[in-house]
């Protein structure tokens, strides 16, 4: 009778040894089931991040692009601003050197414009596309009159 009772107590031993082994397999399945969908998860969000960065990264080229356009529109208004000045200091010298070598042309040079011309080059400051509107309107308003209807 002991021999059975060993027996017994073996199996149940085996038996429970197997049902851990079952738990701990059914276990580790479902931490490596977790694991997987986590991986999942992140590798869409990986997958839109990566997205999201190209096209961050072609929006900075297309700046950049611009900005060395806009740097190289500078240089050379800053060019031409210079040759302007260039000129313009050539062309007030070479007024003076007329004036110096002749006396009719600095009579009429000195003589003051007319009210007429001075109010022509009368303006104020303007700073923008709606204060030269105002400045037009105030200017020369134009006359009240019939209002011509489309064809």
């Amino acid at each position: 009778m002991v021999f059975k009772r060993g027996g017994n107590m073996m199996r149940a031993v085996v038996v429970t040894c197997f049902v851990v082994l079952l738990v701990t397999a059914g276990l580790l399945s479902w931490q490596l089931h977790s694991a997987n969908r986590t991986i999942g998860t992140q590798l869409a969000q990986l997958a839109g991040k990566d997205k999201k960065l190209s096209q961050k990264n072609s929006q900075l080229l297309a700046v950049n692009i611009m900005a060395q356009s806009s740097n190289l529109a500078q240089t050379q208004l800053y060019a031409a601003a210079e040759q302007n000045n260039a000129l313009l200091r050539q062309r007030q010298r070479q007024i003076e050197d007329l004036k110096r070598e002749n006396d009719a042309l600095r009579r009429w040079s000195d003589t003051p414009l007319p009210d007429a011309a001075v109010r022509l080059r009368q303006r104020p400051a303007i700073t923008g596309g709606e204060s030269y509107r105002q400045w037009l309107s105030q200017n020369n308003p134009l006359p009240a009159g019939a209002v011509v209807g489309a064809h």
